[in-house]
């Protein structure tokens, strides 16, 4: 990517950190209670766990980008990917930074529809790991039998029959294409009918290319069941970070708790999307649950500092990244064994009886 390309994602990355920080009320941190050398290193095991959960993701895309991925160096990749992330956190409705700049990014190694395809389908799969991790907390949520509050009952129950009919939609959608009906209908809304024909009209033939490519790589099972695992697994972990963040903090929590915070969590501030970092929605989700997990405000505080100073120091490294990308190819450079290991058994995977 071009120099001038990178600063400017980098400045709009910095915009929104600058944002976020007008928006906190420093003063009301308790930074005497939790500037200590052991929740220094309890934040540096957070950022291990993200590490963790970032290489998945990077795992997610070589899968998704198949041969085109063994020409992307690993770091790269993980590069691209982490920074993406970075964007979207920090600008609103999220997509509109990060995604732009994984294609911009990975169109030096392939061509401009299978960079948009892949990323496209990453983004997908990362919706639909939300979607099922939602799913995972309103059934734990009356699992658990800590129902009986109105709001938050409601709430799970919507969750419930909405979630399904998204995994319905997106099981039964798998022979059809995505991009070019979603451009197709934008062009009979009244408002956007006008300029939304010339855009359709203009970028048709990249739209059907694009779709193309995703269902060529919906129809290996291997491949898709080896994203949609994978996708909720990272979730599974984030719940693993709020259970590990009041754990440390004295609650009496378990891992059903974590599921159950992170599901709040993300449900409400995903309501919200125009927000940058969920500032705020994020938190009302979670202190909506914290009482019905016996967890007190000022440890539901705490524990909130920790996730957002976390959350902010990934979202600094990310940004960082961004003016430090390679410039050049190293089309040696393969990618991790396990990567090949899933993309040759494709060949196996892909026979006659695969949909």
């Amino acid at each position: 990517m071009k120099l001038r390309y990178r600063i400017i994602f980098f400045l709009i990355g910095v915009a929104g950190m600058g944002v976020m920080l007008w928006q906190s009320d420093l003063e009301a941190v308790p930074w005497d209670r939790l500037l200590t050398p052991k929740t220094l290193l309890f934040l540096a095991g957070l950022l291990g766990l993200w590490l963790i959960i970032y290489i998945i993701h990077v795992v997610c895309y070589y899968v998704i980008l198949g041969e085109d991925g063994k020409k992307i160096p690993a770091v790269s990749m993980f590069m691209i990917c982490f920074s993406g992330f970075a964007l979207n956190n920090v600008t609103p409705a999220g997509l509109i930074g990060g995604e732009p700049y994984r294609i911009m990014a990975l169109k030096k190694y392939c061509s401009t529809e299978k960079a948009s395809a892949s990323t496209f389908t990453f983004s997908l799969f990362y919706f639909i790991g939300h979607v099922t991790v939602w799913l995972t907390g309103a059934i734990v949520y009356f699992a658990v039998g800590i129902n009986g509050r109105p709001a938050i009952d409601t709430l799970m129950i919507m969750t419930i029959v909405v979630t399904v009919a998204i995994l319905i939609a997106f099981f039964a959608s798998k022979r059809r294409g995505l991009v070019r009906p979603c451009m197709s209908l934008l062009t009979k809304i009244p408002l956007l009918k006008k300029p939304m024909k010339k855009i359709y009209d203009k970028n048709c033939d990249s739209y059907v290319e694009i779709d193309r490519n995703i269902k060529e790589f919906r129809a290996t099972r291997l491949r898709f069941w080896t994203v949609f695992c994978l996708q909720y697994l990272t979730r599974l972990l984030e719940c693993v970070e709020y259970f590990l963040i009041f754990l440390y903090l004295g609650a009496k929590i378990n891992l059903l708790g974590g599921i159950l915070i992170l599901t709040m969590a993300s449900l409400v501030g995903n309501l919200i999307v125009f927000i940058p970092m969920q500032a705020g929605s994020r938190e009302l989700g979670m202190y909506a649950v914290l009482p019905a997990l016996h967890i007190s405000e000022e440890l539901g505080a705490m524990g909130l500092i920790l996730y957002r100073v976390r959350d902010f120091l990934c979202i600094l490294l990310g940004i960082s990244l961004i003016l430090f990308e390679k410039k050049k190819i190293n089309k040696d450079e393969p990618a991790s064994e396990v990567i090949k290991e899933i993309l040759e058994a494709e060949d196996l995977e892909a026979s006659p009886e695969a949909e």
